[in-house]
C-alpha cells in the first residue's frame, strides 16, 4: 500500500499576466523555486515516492514536461487538452481515472492545486497525520471570498463552500486534501456523475466535497498558523516572496540603498521608502551610479526629503574614481562631465588640468555627462585612437530612468563609442564594482549588509560581489518578469518598495506589529497587514 499524490496544474492564470503569458503558473518562481518545486519536494520528504506523483496540465504543459524531465523525471504527466473550457474537477477526474488501475494499491491520495505553496513542514506534518481522510485548514479564519469549512458536533465536516456565513465557519481550507482509498473511490463516483452524466465540465473540485462528507467522515486538519499562500495574482506573489525568504534582517546592521528607482523616480519621491528610512534604526548608506550629479546634490536632495545625511553616507563612483587619479599622478586627463561635476574635480584635484590636450592628456574620463554634445564627442574619439590613453567610466549604466520615462545614460555613449573607436573602458568605479564600498568593507562585516536596489545588473551584482544579501525593490527598473527570466543568483527578496522590509526587523523607531490575516481576492489568498502602534 502506497500514498500517492494529484497536483492540478491546467490553469491560465490570468491574473498573474504578463508572468503567465511567458511561464505556466506552476513554473513561477518564489525565492528562487517554481512553485511546483515546493509541492513535490513536500510530497517526497512527506515519504511519498516521485513516481506515484501526477501532474494535471494544460496551458503550456510542454514548459512543465521539460521540467518534469530535467528534475523529477519520475513524476506521471496527464495532459488535459480541454483546459480552456473546463476547470480543476475535470482535471481530477483526469487524474483519478489514470490512477483506477491503481486503487487497490492506495492508501492515501493527496491533492492540492498547483498555484498553491506549503511550508514543507505544514506537508509533512499533514500527509503522516493520524487522520485517514481530512482536509487542512486554517482554523479560525474567514473571509468572504474564501472556501470556508463547517464542522458537525463530532468534528467531522459536513459543508464547504464559499458562501457558508462567519458564525457557521470552522476555518479556511488551504486547498490541500488527504482521502483513504475508499473515499477517493467514493469521491470518483461523484465526479464521474458530474463529468459523464451531468457533462457539467466547469466545476471546482469542492463541490463535489459534500457529497462525499455524507458518505464518509472527513476531518479538518489544523495547520495552526503555518505559512501557505495561494497564488492568483501579484499580491499574493508577492507575500509568497516575503514569507517563504529566507533572509533575517534581524542579524543586520547596514542597510546600503540605491537612490533612483528605489527611494525616488526622477524627482518624485516613493513616500513609503523615504518614510521608511527615516524610521529605520540601520546604518544607512546611500549608492548611486548617478555621476552627472555631485555628492553634495544628493546630499542636498536626501536631507530635503527629511532623510538625515552626511558626506559618508553617500557612495558615488567619483571618490573611488578620484583616489584613482590621486594613485596615478596624473597631471592632465580629458574628463567629459557636466559643469558642476568639472567644478567639483578642479576642487578635489586642483594639480590635475581636466581640459581636452590631445598632445598632454594621458586619459580620458567619462562621466554621465547630461551636457555632453557633438563636440566633446569628438575630442573623445581622437584621444581613444591613441592606444596609450587609458579609457575610464564612472560607471556602464545604458539608461537612467526618469518620471517620463527611461533616457540615455554613459553605456550608452560607450557603446556609441565603441562602434567608432573599438575600444570599451579600461576600468570603471561604479556599481558592480567593489571599489564603491571599500570603505564599509573594512567597518562592517559582509553578514551584517544587505543592499537594497532595483536593477539587477548592477545593484544586485554589487551585492553578489559583496556576498551580501540584497532586496529587489519593483518601484524602479526591474519588473517581476525580468527576475523571473534571471539566470544568476536569485535576490534574497523581493518586495514592492522599501518600505514593505519593516515587518522582518527589528530595526524600526516605529514598533510593527505582523498581523498574520487570511485575506481573499477572488480565490483564497494571504497577505499581511501591519499595524503601528505607540
Amino acid at each position: 500500500m502506497n500514498n500517492y499524490a494529484i497536483i492540478l496544474a491546467a490553469g491560465i492564470g490570468s491574473r498573474l499576466y504578463p508572468l503567465t503569458q511567458e511561464y505556466p503558473k506552476s513554473l513561477i518562481k518564489v525565492d528562487g523555486r517554481e512553485i511546483l518545486d515546493y509541492q513535490i519536494q513536500g510530497y517526497i520528504k512527506s515519504g511519498i515516492k516521485e513516481e506515484n506523483i501526477y501532474i494535471v496540465t494544460g496551458y503550456k504543459h510542454e514548459m512543465i514536461v521539460d521540467y518534469l524531465k530535467s528534475h523529477y523525471s519520475k513524476v506521471n504527466e496527464i495532459y488535459s487538452p480541454d483546459y480552456l473550457v473546463t476547470n480543476n474537477m475535470y482535471s481530477l477526474y483526469l487524474g483519478l481515472n489514470a490512477l483506477k488501475d491503481k486503487f487497490e494499491n492506495i492508501l492515501h491520495l493527496f491533492i492540492n492545486n498547483a498555484d498553491c505553496l506549503y511550508d514543507e513542514n505544514l506537508m509533512e506534518e499533514f500527509v503522516n497525520s493520524k487522520y485517514e481522510s481530512a482536509i487542512a485548514v486554517e482554523v479560525g479564519t474567514y473571509n468572504e471570498e474564501s472556501m470556508k469549512v463547517v464542522t458537525r458536533n463530532d468534528n467531522s465536516l459536513v459543508n464547504i463552500s464559499k458562501s457558508i456565513s462567519k458564525e457557521d465557519a470552522y476555518g479556511v481550507s488551504i486547498d490541500l486534501y488527504k482521502y483513504s482509498k475508499k473515499s477517493v473511490i467514493n469521491l470518483l463516483e461523484i465526479i464521474n456523475d458530474y463529468i459523464e452524466v451531468k457533462k457539467d465540465l466547469k466545476q471546482w473540485t469542492e463541490v463535489a466535497f459534500p457529497q462525499l462528507f455524507k458518505k464518509e467522515k472527513i476531518y479538518p486538519y489544523d495547520i495552526k498558523n503555518k505559512n501557505w499562500v495561494e497564488v492568483d495574482n501579484n499580491e499574493d506573489l508577492l507575500l509568497a516572496d516575503k514569507l517563504f525568504s529566507k533572509i533575517d534582517l534581524r542579524k543586520k546592521k547596514v542597510i546600503i540603498s540605491d537612490l533612483d528607482g528605489t527611494l525616488y523616480v526622477g524627482s518624485k519621491p516613493i513616500e513609503n521608502a523615504i518614510k521608511y528610512i527615516q524610521d529605520t534604526n540601520f546604518d544607512c548608506y546611500f549608492f548611486t551610479n548617478n555621476t552627472s550629479k555631485t555628492p553634495d546634490d544628493y546630499i542636498n536632495k536626501l536631507n530635503n526629503l527629511g532623510i538625515n545625511c552626511k558626506n559618508e553616507n553617500i557612495l558615488t563612483p567619483l571618490y573611488p574614481l578620484i583616489n584613482y587619479l590621486e594613485e596615478k599622478q596624473y597631471k592632465s586627463v580629458y574628463l567629459v562631465s557636466t559643469q558642476k561635476v568639472k567644478d567639483y574635480f578642479v576642487t578635489k584635484l586642483p594639480n590635475i588640468n581636466f581640459e581636452y590636450d590631445k598632445k598632454n592628456n594621458k586619459a580620458v574620463i567619462l562621466t554621465y555627462d547630461t551636457e555632453i554634445d557633438y563636440s566633446k564627442l569628438c575630442n573623445i574619439c581622437y584621444l581613444l585612437q591613441n592606444k596609450e590613453i587609458e579609457y575610464l567610466a564612472t560607471h556602464q549604466d545604458v539608461f537612467c530612468p526618469s518620471e517620463n520615462g527611461n533616457i540615455p545614460d554613459i553605456g550608452s555613449f560607450i557603446k556609441l563609442l565603441k562602434t567608432t573607436t573599438y575600444r570599451t573602458p579600461d576600468k570603471t568605479f561604479g556599481k558592480p564594482s567593489t571599489k564603491l564600498v571599500e570603505q564599509l568593507l573594512k567597518k562592517y562585516k559582509t553578514e551584517q549588509i544587505f543592499v537594497v536596489g532595483d536593477r539587477l545588473y548592477t545593484d544586485k551584482a554589487l551585492a553578489d560581489n559583496i556576498g551580501c544579501d540584497f532586496i529587489c525593490v519593483l518601484s524602479g527598473e526591474t519588473q517581476r518578469l525580468d527576475i523571473q527570466n534571471y539566470k544568476d543568483k536569485y535576490p534574497s527578496l523581493v518586495v514592492k518598495d522599501i518600505s514593505e522590509i519593516s515587518y522582518l526587523a527589528d530595526n524600526s523607531k516605529t514598533q510593527m506589529v505582523v498581523e498574520r490575516e487570511r485575506v481573499i481576492s477572488l480565490i483564497a489568498y494571504k497577505r499581511i497587514k501591519c499595524q503601528k502602534v505607540a
